[in-house]
Parts: structure tokens; C-alpha cells; sequence
């Protein structure tokens, strides 16, 4: 009978100390019984404890407002997708609501799938999140203030439209995508466990659909003036 890798002298001492190194083996289900995995994985799930039982606090403003910022980026890249897309209906209710929903919530996402135990609270995800909408929206409202429209067809009730109602439907959809980010967050922390994305994956679909409606009624409205 073959030998497994534990038998390595390399690998020897790591397989009893559970420190086999960055290459984790304990997630994969077709070696969920070898000795060198179990080790693994009561190595990992003993690190996720410590993390979450004494998490590190350093750099938390920084980072607090770097996904702030990185949101205003992603909303720039946003309007280059826009305009390879186009602006027909089907680009304006299906495509631009996927890339920008995603594009709010991605930065805060991929955090709390690396380290969920830096955020402190539900509140501070929230806020996170809220402050990501926030920017992306000003930022949109801009494009459409300077380049999008026209100056001779930017009137006051436009932009009174766009400042209001839609930064309100950016910060709706958000915070419904936040809600899936929360229950993920609170799911890892009580069970001081690794972050699950794909708890996530329906609250952010709502707020696609959402968002989608909003396009495709705004947009027949548009049509038929």
C-alpha cells in the first residue's frame, strides 16, 4: 500500500502540528479522511477561533475609508461598462444593474470573506456600505451632470430627480445587499467560523431585480414623452 504525503519528512512534524502551510487541505471533501486534512482543518478551524475571539483593531479608519474611496473608482468603471453596453433597454435593466450593484458591495464583500472579524459590528458593515452607495451615486449623478446630458436638456427637476430618487434607490438596494453581508457576518461570528458568500448571493439578487424594474420603468417613462 502506498503511502500518503503524511509519511514525508518534510511533511512529518506538520501533519501532527496542523502547520502544513499556506496550501491548506482541510476544505477539500475528497480528502475529508486524511489524516494530513483532518489536522488541517483543526488547524484552521482553531485559527478562525483565535481571530474571532481576540480580532486585531489596527488600520480600521483607514480601510473604513479606502472602501469608500475605491467605491468612487468602480463607479468611473462603471460608466466605461455603461457605454460599452449601451443604453438600450435591455443593457439599461439587466446589465447596468449587475455591474453596479456588484460594484457597491464588492470591496466590503471580498473583506469579510478574507477577515470578517475586523469589522466590529453589524453597523459598521452597514455603514461601510451605506458610505460605498453613497459615493457611487454622487459620482453617477455627476457623469450624467457633465457628460451623459446635455447641458440644454439639464433642467432643475432633473437634477433635483436624480439627486433625490435615484441616489435613494442606490442606498435601497445597497442596504438590501448589506443585509446578506450582516446575516453572513453574524452566522461566521456566532459560530466563529469562515464568512459564507453564498449566504449573500440571494439579498444581492434582489436588489439586482429592484434596481431593474427601476431602469426599465424610468426608461419607458423616458420613451414615451
Amino acid at each position: 500500500m502506498s503511502a500518503g504525503i503524511e509519511e514525508e519528512p518534510a511533511l512529518f512534524e506538520a501533519a501532527r502540528a496542523g502547520d502544513a502551510g499556506a496550501d491548506a487541505i482541510g476544505g477539500e471533501a475528497a480528502l475529508a479522511d486524511a489524516p494530513e486534512a483532518v489536522c488541517d482543518k483543526l488547524r484552521g478551524d482553531e485559527v478562525l477561533r483565535g481571530m474571532w475571539e481576540s480580532p486585531p483593531h489596527d488600520g480600521a479608519v483607514l480601510r473604513f475609508f479606502g472602501l469608500c474611496a475605491a467605491s468612487g473608482l468602480f463607479a468611473i468603471l462603471c460608466a466605461f461598462a455603461k457605454g460599452a453596453l449601451g443604453f438600450g433597454l435591455l443593457a439599461v435593466a439587466v446589465g447596468a444593474p449587475v455591474v453596479e450593484e456588484t460594484a457597491k458591495v464588492v470591496l466590503p464583500l471580498m473583506c469579510l470573506e478574507k477577515e470578517p472579524w475586523r469589522f466590529r459590528g453589524v453597523s459598521s458593515i452597514a455603514l461601510t456600505c451605506l458610505c460605498s452607495a453613497l459615493v457611487f451615486a454622487t459620482i453617477e449623478n455627476l457623469l450624467y451632470f457633465h457628460v451623459y446630458i446635455s447641458k440644454d436638456k439639464l433642467t432643475a427637476g432633473i437634477i433635483q430627480y436624480r439627486l433625490t430618487v435615484c441616489t435613494l434607490m442606490h442606498v435601497v438596494c445597497t442596504m438590501i445587499s448589506t443585509c446578506g453581508l450582516a446575516r453572513a457576518w453574524r452566522e461566521a461570528k456566532k459560530g466563529l467560523s469562515a464568512f459564507s458568500a453564498p449566504t449573500v448571493t440571494p439579498y444581492l439578487v434582489v436588489a439586482m431585480v429592484i434596481h431593474g424594474l427601476y431602469n426599465a420603468v424610468a426608461t419607458i417613462f423616458s420613451l414615451a414623452e
